[in-house]
Protein backbone atom coordinates (compact mmCIF):
# COMPACT_ATOMS: atom_id res chain seq x y z
CA UNK A 1 0.00 0.00 0.00
CA UNK A 2 1.05 3.59 -0.72
CA UNK A 3 2.15 5.88 1.84
CA UNK A 4 0.25 9.06 1.73
CA UNK A 5 2.20 12.21 2.16
CA UNK A 6 0.24 15.76 2.45
CA UNK A 7 1.83 18.57 1.17
CA UNK A 8 1.16 21.63 3.35
CA UNK A 9 2.11 24.43 1.19
CA UNK A 10 1.72 22.11 -2.08
CA UNK A 11 1.09 25.13 -4.59
CA UNK A 12 3.75 27.30 -3.37
CA UNK A 13 7.30 27.89 -4.93
CA UNK A 14 9.31 25.43 -2.63
CA UNK A 15 5.80 23.12 -2.32
CA UNK A 16 5.41 22.61 -6.26
CA UNK A 17 9.34 21.68 -6.77
CA UNK A 18 8.89 19.63 -3.77
CA UNK A 19 5.57 18.08 -4.75
CA UNK A 20 7.55 16.35 -8.34
CA UNK A 21 10.05 15.49 -6.57
CA UNK A 22 8.30 13.51 -4.32
CA UNK A 23 6.22 11.56 -7.52
CA UNK A 24 9.28 11.11 -9.05
CA UNK A 25 11.84 9.77 -6.23
CA UNK A 26 9.20 7.76 -4.21
CA UNK A 27 6.16 5.52 -4.63
CA UNK A 28 3.93 7.78 -1.96
CA UNK A 29 0.74 9.37 -2.80
CA UNK A 30 0.83 13.25 -2.84
CA UNK A 31 -1.96 15.48 -1.63
CA UNK A 32 -1.43 18.87 -2.21
CA UNK A 33 -2.56 21.10 0.60
CA UNK A 34 -3.86 24.65 0.98
CA UNK A 35 -6.12 26.90 2.04
CA UNK A 36 -7.26 27.51 -2.06
CA UNK A 37 -8.30 23.73 -3.33
CA UNK A 38 -9.12 25.09 -6.59
CA UNK A 39 -4.90 26.17 -6.77
CA UNK A 40 -4.05 23.05 -5.72
CA UNK A 41 -6.32 20.89 -7.90
CA UNK A 42 -5.40 22.35 -10.87
CA UNK A 43 -1.81 21.62 -10.29
CA UNK A 44 -2.66 18.20 -8.95
CA UNK A 45 -4.52 17.93 -12.58
CA UNK A 46 -1.31 19.00 -14.24
CA UNK A 47 0.64 16.71 -12.84
CA UNK A 48 -1.71 13.17 -12.85
CA UNK A 49 -0.92 12.29 -16.25
CA UNK A 50 2.60 12.06 -15.50
CA UNK A 51 2.11 10.35 -12.39
CA UNK A 52 -1.56 7.99 -13.09
CA UNK A 53 -3.00 5.55 -10.44
CA UNK A 54 -4.16 7.92 -8.10
CA UNK A 55 -0.71 9.45 -6.99
CA UNK A 56 -1.80 12.92 -6.89
CA UNK A 57 -4.64 14.42 -5.22
CA UNK A 58 -5.37 17.76 -3.17
CA UNK A 59 -7.15 18.82 0.03
CA UNK A 60 -8.41 21.93 0.99
CA UNK A 61 -6.65 22.50 4.69
CA UNK A 62 -6.21 25.23 6.57
CA UNK A 63 -2.83 25.24 9.04
CA UNK A 64 -3.85 27.35 11.18
CA UNK A 65 -7.33 25.22 12.34
CA UNK A 66 -6.27 22.33 13.92
CA UNK A 67 -9.47 20.31 12.98
CA UNK A 68 -9.22 21.19 9.48
CA UNK A 69 -5.87 19.59 9.71
CA UNK A 70 -6.64 16.46 11.23
CA UNK A 71 -9.44 15.85 8.82
CA UNK A 72 -6.45 16.58 5.65
CA UNK A 73 -4.42 14.31 7.68
CA UNK A 74 -6.69 10.88 7.54
CA UNK A 75 -4.85 7.62 6.62
CA UNK A 76 -1.48 10.15 5.91
CA UNK A 77 1.64 8.90 6.77
CA UNK A 78 3.31 11.98 6.91
CA UNK A 79 3.05 15.72 6.60
CA UNK A 80 5.36 17.72 4.69
CA UNK A 81 5.09 21.42 5.51
CA UNK A 82 6.34 23.50 3.19
CA UNK A 83 3.99 26.13 4.03
CA UNK A 84 4.89 30.44 4.93
CA UNK A 85 6.83 29.69 7.73
CA UNK A 86 4.49 32.94 10.11
CA UNK A 87 1.79 29.75 10.26
CA UNK A 88 4.09 27.41 11.84
CA UNK A 89 2.33 26.97 15.31
CA UNK A 90 1.69 24.07 17.78
CA UNK A 91 -1.54 23.56 15.91
CA UNK A 92 0.22 21.86 13.43
CA UNK A 93 2.54 19.19 15.22
CA UNK A 94 -0.52 18.82 17.50
CA UNK A 95 -2.93 17.45 14.69
CA UNK A 96 0.19 15.37 13.78
CA UNK A 97 0.15 13.82 16.77
CA UNK A 98 -3.51 13.49 17.28
CA UNK A 99 -3.53 11.81 13.90
CA UNK A 100 -0.42 9.48 14.42
CA UNK A 101 1.51 10.72 11.43
CA UNK A 102 5.09 11.89 11.66
CA UNK A 103 6.14 15.53 10.37
CA UNK A 104 8.98 17.15 8.39
CA UNK A 105 9.22 20.89 7.67
CA UNK A 106 11.68 23.21 6.23
CA UNK A 107 11.46 25.97 8.60
CA UNK A 108 14.08 27.80 9.90
CA UNK A 109 15.02 28.71 14.09
CA UNK A 110 11.81 30.30 14.81
CA UNK A 111 10.01 26.11 14.10
CA UNK A 112 12.38 24.62 17.35
CA UNK A 113 10.88 27.00 19.47
CA UNK A 114 7.23 25.36 18.60
CA UNK A 115 8.49 22.06 19.04
CA UNK A 116 11.04 21.56 21.98
CA UNK A 117 8.01 22.23 24.50
CA UNK A 118 6.18 19.48 22.58
CA UNK A 119 8.80 16.84 22.79
CA UNK A 120 8.29 14.42 25.13
CA UNK A 121 4.79 14.23 23.85
CA UNK A 122 5.76 13.96 19.94
CA UNK A 123 8.37 11.19 21.45
CA UNK A 124 5.64 9.31 23.51
CA UNK A 125 3.14 9.19 20.72
CA UNK A 126 5.92 7.43 18.68
CA UNK A 127 6.21 10.03 16.23
CA UNK A 128 9.09 11.53 14.13
CA UNK A 129 9.67 14.98 13.63
CA UNK A 130 12.18 16.65 11.54
CA UNK A 131 12.74 20.13 11.65
CA UNK A 132 14.88 22.41 9.88
CA UNK A 133 14.97 20.43 6.45
CA UNK A 134 16.09 21.79 3.63
CA UNK A 135 18.95 24.05 2.95
CA UNK A 136 19.97 26.15 5.96
CA UNK A 137 19.15 25.07 7.95
CA UNK A 138 19.76 21.31 7.56
CA UNK A 139 22.52 21.02 4.90
CA UNK A 140 25.41 22.83 6.54
CA UNK A 141 25.68 19.83 9.88
CA UNK A 142 24.93 17.23 6.76
CA UNK A 143 28.07 18.43 4.86
CA UNK A 144 30.20 18.65 7.61
CA UNK A 145 29.14 15.48 9.00
CA UNK A 146 29.85 14.06 5.42
CA UNK A 147 33.28 15.28 4.96
CA UNK A 148 34.57 14.58 8.78
CA UNK A 149 32.88 10.84 8.36
CA UNK A 150 35.88 10.35 5.34
CA UNK A 151 38.20 10.39 7.94
CA UNK A 152 39.06 8.06 10.70
CA UNK A 153 40.12 10.64 12.76
CA UNK A 154 38.58 14.55 11.96
CA UNK A 155 40.70 17.31 13.50
CA UNK A 156 38.85 20.29 11.92
CA UNK A 157 35.34 20.67 9.97
CA UNK A 158 34.09 24.01 8.20
CA UNK A 159 31.28 24.67 5.65
CA UNK A 160 30.40 27.32 3.85
CA UNK A 161 27.87 28.90 1.61
CA UNK A 162 27.30 31.27 -0.96
CA UNK A 163 23.99 32.12 -2.09
CA UNK A 164 25.08 34.30 -5.52
CA UNK A 165 21.48 34.94 -7.06
CA UNK A 166 20.22 37.26 -9.33
CA UNK A 167 16.98 37.64 -8.06
CA UNK A 168 15.33 37.14 -4.71
CA UNK A 169 12.90 34.84 -4.92
CA UNK A 170 9.17 36.49 -3.98
CA UNK A 171 8.43 39.20 -1.23
CA UNK A 172 7.48 36.66 1.57
CA UNK A 173 11.27 34.79 1.06
CA UNK A 174 12.93 38.41 1.04
CA UNK A 175 11.49 38.97 4.58
CA UNK A 176 12.10 35.34 6.04
CA UNK A 177 15.49 36.11 5.16
CA UNK A 178 15.90 39.49 6.69
CA UNK A 179 14.14 37.97 10.02
CA UNK A 180 16.48 35.19 10.02
CA UNK A 181 19.91 37.93 9.50
CA UNK A 182 18.14 40.03 12.58
CA UNK A 183 18.66 36.73 15.03
CA UNK A 184 22.25 36.52 13.70
CA UNK A 185 24.70 35.14 15.63
CA UNK A 186 28.48 34.55 15.48
CA UNK A 187 30.24 31.49 16.90
CA UNK A 188 33.28 29.09 16.42
CA UNK A 189 34.44 26.00 17.74
CA UNK A 190 37.82 25.76 18.92
CA UNK A 191 39.53 24.44 22.61
CA UNK A 192 35.90 22.57 23.39
CA UNK A 193 33.74 25.12 23.62
CA UNK A 194 31.59 27.69 20.98
CA UNK A 195 33.09 31.01 21.59
CA UNK A 196 32.76 34.43 20.03
CA UNK A 197 35.47 34.99 17.09
CA UNK A 198 37.64 38.19 16.52
CA UNK A 199 36.12 40.54 14.87
CA UNK A 200 38.64 40.06 11.97
CA UNK A 201 37.65 36.38 11.48
CA UNK A 202 36.77 35.06 8.21
CA UNK A 203 37.55 31.78 6.38
CA UNK A 204 38.54 31.60 2.15
CA UNK A 205 36.46 28.57 0.74
CA UNK A 206 36.48 27.55 -2.78
CA UNK A 207 33.73 27.85 -4.46
CA UNK A 208 34.29 26.29 -7.78
CA UNK A 209 34.21 27.30 -11.40
CA UNK A 210 33.38 30.94 -12.02
CA UNK A 211 32.65 31.26 -8.58
CA UNK A 212 36.34 30.95 -7.12
CA UNK A 213 37.48 31.34 -3.65
CA UNK A 214 35.21 34.05 -1.35
CA UNK A 215 35.48 35.33 2.29
CA UNK A 216 32.60 33.48 4.55
CA UNK A 217 32.48 35.06 8.22
CA UNK A 218 31.15 32.93 11.20
CA UNK A 219 27.62 32.11 11.40
CA UNK A 220 25.68 30.24 13.88
CA UNK A 221 23.15 27.88 13.87
CA UNK A 222 20.78 25.84 15.82
CA UNK A 223 21.67 22.80 14.31
CA UNK A 224 25.67 23.60 14.91
CA UNK A 225 24.76 22.39 18.19
CA UNK A 226 26.45 18.84 19.56
CA UNK A 227 28.11 18.41 16.54
CA UNK A 228 31.63 19.04 17.42
CA UNK A 229 31.29 16.47 19.78
CA UNK A 230 29.58 14.18 17.72
CA UNK A 231 31.98 14.64 15.06
CA UNK A 232 35.16 14.55 17.60
CA UNK A 233 36.81 17.45 16.07
CA UNK A 234 39.07 20.32 17.64
CA UNK A 235 37.79 23.12 15.00
CA UNK A 236 35.32 24.29 13.21
CA UNK A 237 32.21 26.07 12.07
CA UNK A 238 29.55 27.65 9.21
CA UNK A 239 30.51 30.35 7.62
CA UNK A 240 28.36 32.78 5.21
CA UNK A 241 29.74 34.51 2.35
CA UNK A 242 28.20 38.22 1.44
CA UNK A 243 25.47 39.29 -1.20
CA UNK A 244 27.21 42.78 -2.55
CA UNK A 245 28.71 45.59 -0.98
CA UNK A 246 24.86 47.41 -0.44
CA UNK A 247 23.57 44.43 1.49
CA UNK A 248 26.78 43.54 3.29
CA UNK A 249 27.52 47.43 4.18
CA UNK A 250 23.87 48.47 4.96
CA UNK A 251 20.81 45.62 4.95
CA UNK A 252 22.30 42.83 6.76
CA UNK A 253 23.88 45.44 9.82
CA UNK A 254 20.59 47.43 10.22
CA UNK A 255 18.41 43.67 10.15
CA UNK A 256 20.68 42.47 12.84
CA UNK A 257 20.40 45.88 15.23
CA UNK A 258 16.42 45.95 14.38
CA UNK A 259 16.26 42.10 14.88
CA UNK A 260 18.14 42.35 18.33
CA UNK A 261 14.95 45.29 19.21
CA UNK A 262 12.42 42.55 17.64
CA UNK A 263 11.81 40.26 15.54
CA UNK A 264 11.13 40.92 12.29
CA UNK A 265 11.07 45.26 12.95
CA UNK A 266 11.85 46.73 9.80
CA UNK A 267 11.83 43.46 7.79
CA UNK A 268 9.74 44.27 5.04
CA UNK A 269 11.33 47.58 3.97
CA UNK A 270 15.11 45.96 4.78
CA UNK A 271 13.29 42.76 2.53
CA UNK A 272 12.81 45.53 -0.88
CA UNK A 273 16.30 47.19 -0.27
CA UNK A 274 17.81 43.67 -0.56
CA UNK A 275 15.57 42.13 -3.37
CA UNK A 276 17.16 45.77 -5.12
CA UNK A 277 20.85 45.17 -4.38
CA UNK A 278 20.61 41.71 -5.25
CA UNK A 279 18.96 42.78 -8.77
CA UNK A 280 21.48 45.86 -9.00
CA UNK A 281 24.79 44.48 -8.03
CA UNK A 282 24.21 40.38 -8.64
CA UNK A 283 26.89 39.09 -11.29
CA UNK A 284 26.84 35.40 -13.44
CA UNK A 285 27.36 32.71 -12.80
CA UNK A 286 23.78 32.76 -10.58
CA UNK A 287 24.18 29.59 -8.06
CA UNK A 288 24.22 28.95 -4.66
CA UNK A 289 26.68 26.23 -3.33
CA UNK A 290 27.55 24.82 0.09
CA UNK A 291 31.31 24.07 0.19
CA UNK A 292 33.12 22.35 3.34
CA UNK A 293 36.34 21.06 4.31
CA UNK A 294 37.42 18.54 7.30
CA UNK A 295 41.01 17.57 7.64
CA UNK A 296 42.48 15.01 9.81
CA UNK A 297 43.79 11.62 9.22
CA UNK A 298 42.16 8.63 7.28
CA UNK A 299 43.91 5.13 8.12
CA UNK A 300 46.74 6.95 9.72
CA UNK A 301 47.66 9.55 6.77
CA UNK A 302 47.20 13.10 6.83
CA UNK A 303 43.98 13.55 4.54
CA UNK A 304 41.68 16.51 3.55
CA UNK A 305 38.07 16.05 2.20
CA UNK A 306 36.50 18.91 0.03
CA UNK A 307 32.80 18.22 -0.44
CA UNK A 308 30.90 20.29 -2.58
CA UNK A 309 26.91 21.01 -3.34
CA UNK A 310 25.54 23.04 -5.83
CA UNK A 311 22.59 24.33 -7.49
CA UNK A 312 22.72 26.43 -10.42
CA UNK A 313 19.04 27.08 -10.21
CA UNK A 314 19.84 30.20 -8.39
CA UNK A 315 16.40 31.04 -6.41
CA UNK A 316 16.96 28.53 -3.44
CA UNK A 317 13.82 26.25 -4.03
CA UNK A 318 15.51 23.67 -5.43
CA UNK A 319 18.06 22.98 -3.09
CA UNK A 320 15.65 23.59 -0.28
CA UNK A 321 13.15 21.07 -1.77
CA UNK A 322 16.08 18.39 -2.37
CA UNK A 323 17.46 17.49 0.53
CA UNK A 324 14.14 17.86 2.37
CA UNK A 325 12.74 15.24 -0.42
CA UNK A 326 15.83 13.00 0.32
CA UNK A 327 15.40 12.96 4.01
CA UNK A 328 11.91 12.13 3.36
CA UNK A 329 13.30 8.89 1.74
CA UNK A 330 14.84 7.50 4.84
CA UNK A 331 11.85 8.51 6.42
CA UNK A 332 9.56 6.21 4.70
CA UNK A 333 12.04 3.36 4.83
CA UNK A 334 12.74 3.58 8.53
CA UNK A 335 15.94 4.21 8.48
CA UNK A 336 15.73 7.56 10.55
CA UNK A 337 12.12 7.12 12.05
CA UNK A 338 12.69 7.25 15.22
CA UNK A 339 10.53 9.16 18.13
CA UNK A 340 11.49 12.41 18.89
CA UNK A 341 11.73 15.48 17.57
CA UNK A 342 14.78 16.08 15.70
CA UNK A 343 16.96 18.13 13.43
CA UNK A 344 17.68 17.28 9.62
CA UNK A 345 21.27 18.13 10.25
CA UNK A 346 22.08 15.74 12.79
CA UNK A 347 19.57 13.05 12.07
CA UNK A 348 19.77 11.80 7.86
CA UNK A 349 22.60 9.44 6.96
CA UNK A 350 24.83 12.49 5.18
CA UNK A 351 26.14 10.07 2.69
CA UNK A 352 22.95 8.29 1.34
CA UNK A 353 21.42 12.05 1.27
CA UNK A 354 24.12 13.26 -0.90
CA UNK A 355 23.88 10.28 -3.24
CA UNK A 356 19.80 10.91 -3.59
CA UNK A 357 20.36 14.50 -3.70
CA UNK A 358 22.89 14.03 -6.76
CA UNK A 359 20.34 11.75 -8.45
CA UNK A 360 17.65 14.33 -8.16
CA UNK A 361 20.05 17.11 -9.99
CA UNK A 362 22.48 18.42 -7.71
CA UNK A 363 25.97 18.59 -8.19
CA UNK A 364 27.81 16.60 -6.13
CA UNK A 365 31.53 16.55 -5.52
CA UNK A 366 33.71 14.71 -3.39
CA UNK A 367 37.74 14.96 -2.77
CA UNK A 368 40.34 13.28 -0.81
CA UNK A 369 43.91 14.20 -0.67
CA UNK A 370 46.77 15.01 1.19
Amino acid sequence: MRPTIVLLGGTGRAGRVAARLLLEHTDARVVLGGRDRGKAAALAATLAPEFPGGRVDAVAVDATDESSLRTALEGARLLFDCGPTALFTGRIPLACIAAGVDCLDIHPSRSLAVLRPLAHEVARAGRCFVTQAGLHPGLPATIMRHAASLLTRCDSVAAGMLLNIGEVPGPESAVELIEEMGVYRSLIWREGAWRKPSWSHTRRFDFGPGLGHRTCYPMWSDELEGLPERIGTKSGGFYVAGFNWLADAVVTPLAVVLGSIRRGLGARPLARLLAFSVHRFGRPPFAIVLAAEATGERDGTPRTVHVVLRSDDDDGYRLTAVPAVACVKQLLDGTIARPGVHLMGHLVEPGRLAGDMKRMGIGVEVAVGP
